[in-house]
């Protein structure tokens, strides 16, 4: 069986796409902030990002130009466009799962002297901090042989969070590095490789607002972000959150807190976003660890097929100790406990692969559901992992 070489991305249409969308858009919604550290580099290397949305994807791409680079990037993002997305440049993969092709195509795309882009997180930023990064992205580098750089961007995040409908004008600061020269390619090891990672990728966007003075001032600036927390700390009611405005506000027991234009949070228990979600955690580490644990949901099924998402019923989610199993229609799908070390999720969906496809399962209730689950996949492997 032939198998089929990955597209390296055409430099025509990457020219096309800074020139007539990206100096726009990177000036008038974005302010994009880079040195030109770039200009220095020459290919083959591997990029890693963190990954809060458009602006490290576009950012990169316009920092990076008239360099072109591949970038991995989840099936679920090519579903609408996939020939266009192809010849961008683009290595695809099923989120959180072994693909040895993957790497066979990564070797292909730096043979040919050209880059590769990859988020090690695998998905966007919660609550715009840098989410668990597994340490076999080290292991892949160390196996290449090739240079390795970081990119950070601090503000992307503030630009469009991910539980928001809406942009947000903002400075966008882009911190580039070489991580493993091309010297230390043969030497350094694999621990001081995700080291230098996790170092050089660590940041935390509020902090960033706070410390620049960022003013963000939009009428809906907490819409959204109920579904990311969830829990009243005043009450401890779960799912009982609304957004208006700058407020959120607990339904049952009526506690409200503000977020001021430089993104604090006013008049409640925690002062920072980041706070709030992980005194979550804390709780839902808490739940794991009794034996009976049980999280229940109930969500639509979509299987991803050509270019669309097929509907399959109605499912039913349980989490317990054994780990995390859904059933519909006649099909079940189980994940034993630590097999997910997190998952893809937004407001309304938790996307889950399986050794044939791809599925997304929609919420049929409870604002912040995919949330807590998020949150307890990625406790529960961390348990897992510690009585190893």
């Amino acid at each position: 069986m032939k198998v089929k070489k990955p597209i390296l991305a055409k430099k025509p249409l990457i020219g096309a796409a800074v020139n007539f969308y990206g100096k726009r858009y990177f000036t008038k919604s974005v302010k994009l902030i880079h040195d030109d550290a770039f200009a220095q580099l020459k290919p083959p290397y591997i990029v890693v990002a963190n990954h809060c949305g458009f602006t490290d994807v576009g950012g990169l791409i316009m920092c990076m130009y008239p360099v072109c680079a591949n970038f991995v990037i989840s099936v679920t993002q090519m579903a609408q466009w996939p020939s266009l997305i192809k010849h961008m440049g683009v290595l695809p993969k099923k989120q959180f799962t072994v693909d040895t092709s993957l790497v066979r195509d990564i070797k292909y795309v730096l043979d040919h002297k050209r880059p590769v882009v990859i988020y090690p997180e695998a998905k966007l930023s919660v609550v715009g901090k840098l989410n668990p990064v597994k340490p076999a992205i080290a292991k892949l580098i160390k196996m290449l042989k090739v240079p390795l750089v970081t990119v950070c961007f601090h503000g992307g995040y503030l630009h469009k969070p991910r539980w928001s409908n809406t942009k947000r004008f903002t400075p966008v600061y882009t911190d580039i590095r070489v991580a493993v020269t091309p010297e230390e390619v043969a030497t350094v090891t694999v621990d001081e490789i995700y080291n230098r990672i996790i170092r050089n990728l660590t940041y935390d966007d509020y902090a960033y607002q706070l410390a620049n003075g960022i003013q963000i001032d939009v009428p809906d600036l907490v819409e959204g972000l109920e579904h990311i927390l969830y829990k009243c700390p005043s009450c401890g009611e779960e799912f009982a959150m609304t957004a208006h405005g700058n407020t959120l506000t607990c339904s049952k027991c009526g506690a409200a807190v503000i977020q001021n234009t430089l993104g604090q949070l006013v008049g409640g228990k925690f002062d920072k976003v980041t706070d709030w979600y992980e005194w979550q955690r804390s709780c839902v580490k808490d739940e794991i660890s009794d034996p009976d644990y049980l999280f229940e949901g109930f969500f639509r099924a979509e299987k991803l097929v050509g270019k669309k998402y097929a509907d399959m019923g109605d499912a039913n989610l349980i989490h317990n100790a054994q780990g995390l199993t859904v059933t519909f229609g006649d099909q079940r799908l189980f994940y034993k406990a630590g097999a997910l070390y997190t998952l893809s999720f937004n407001n309304d969906y938790v996307f889950l692969p399986s050794a044939d496809a791809v599925y997304r399962f929609k919420r049929q209730d409870r604002a912040g559901c995919t949330t807590k689950l998020n949150l307890a996949v990625e406790e529960q492997a961390t348990l897992v992992s510690a009585e190893k």
